[in-house]
């Protein structure tokens, strides 16, 4: 062999082993998620912006279409690393005994929005400088569509009418649907007269004429700033496994939502985003959902000391749920980057 030939296979050798040290150094944390959501930005912003890569993570995103108790499952029972999902399904699992423990923030406001019907709305008297007390107080009355009993659409149709003085069991009806695409016809119908989703979803029904009374991620819900509403949730195992795994994802979530909350970066995200997770929705009503979102996106992903202790005395206020685990016992700060 010539020795021209030779340095050529030294290359090719150290490009492949080279190549495989890379593979090998990125290590797979599989998310489970109930839906592709814009309550997810920060985990989608972490994997455009290559924060992942940074942090030597190959995130793959896993959406269990039954709901979260399913992705929940998969993650208690190993076959996924990391729910994205309601700090609630976190404190009913551990209530069980379930090693279940959230380590992370994605939002800390209720990012869920009030919808009325643009003739509900005009016979109410209702315009863009009503308060939002005048604006629950319409309330009265009103069929509104929710996904189920007990979800989270469920408790702030309840909570809404509660801050306004008015009973949830007699001044209003509830209108229990299967989910947000059967509650989207029901409202195009005019089966109910309002109802509690989020983005886009909100913004795109806007757009079309519809009456937005509450703007949950602008904080239009006054109790309820700053609680943690959506959260990753790890098993004690899992995470005490590799401390610096956790700690690694943490970062990445970290930089993406300061990048979030950098007009600039926030533009480039924005539309990478969408190519990769919403590429069939209308550019400018995305763009206009990612602006209505982002004030609910903490800036790092700390929890508050008393979160899980407010979302325990919401839930006891507005579900049927229970708890004798302390809420201490459901989170730690312990893997958050410096």
């Amino acid at each position: 062999m010539s020795i021209r030939n030779a340095l050529l296979s030294l290359c090719a050798c150290a490009l492949i082993v080279g190549s495989s040290q890379h593979a090998q150094a990125q290590e797979k944390v599989t998310f489970a998620s109930s839906s592709t959501s814009m309550l997810n930005l920060p985990v989608y912003v972490a994997d455009v912006l290559g924060y992942f890569a940074e942090q030597k993570i190959e995130p793959e995103i896993v959406v269990f279409k039954n709901g979260g108790a399913t992705a929940l499952a998969a993650v208690l029972g190993g076959n996924a690393d990391v729910y994205i999902g309601a700090p609630s399904s976190a404190l009913g699992a551990a209530n069980k005994g379930a090693d279940a423990m959230i380590f992370g923030a994605i939002m800390t406001e209720v990012a869920l929005d009030l919808i009325a019907q643009k003739d509900v709305a005009a016979k109410a008297g209702l315009t863009a400088r009503s308060s939002v007390a005048a604006r629950f107080r319409a309330l009265k009355g009103l069929k509104i569509g929710v996904t189920g009993a007990g979800s989270a659409t469920h408790q702030i149709a309840q909570y809404a009418l509660k801050i306004s003085g008015l009973d949830p069991e007699r001044d209003a009806t509830i209108v229990f649907v299967n989910s947000n695409e059967d509650m989207q016809a029901a409202y195009m119908s005019k089966r109910v007269d309002a109802l509690v989703t989020a983005n886009p979803t909100s913004v795109a029904m806007v757009k079309d004429g519809s009456y937005l009374l509450a703007d949950g991620a602008a904080g239009d819900y006054p109790t309820l700033g700053g609680m943690a509403s959506l959260v990753l949730v790890g098993t004690n195992k899992w995470l005490s496994a590799r401390p610096d795994r956790a700690t690694r994802l943490l970062s990445a979530i970290k930089s993406a939502e300061v990048a979030i909350h950098d007009p600039e970066v926030s533009k480039k995200a924005r539309d990478l985003v969408q190519a990769k997770y919403f590429a069939q929705l209308d550019k400018e009503i995305f763009a206009g959902a990612w602006e209505a979102v982002i004030p609910a996106i903490p800036i790092g992903p700390r929890l508050p000391d008393d979160t899980i202790q407010r979302n325990v005395e919401f839930l006891k206020e507005f579900s049927n749920q229970r708890y004798t685990i302390a809420p201490e016992k459901v989170f730690t700060n312990a893997y958050q980057p410096k």
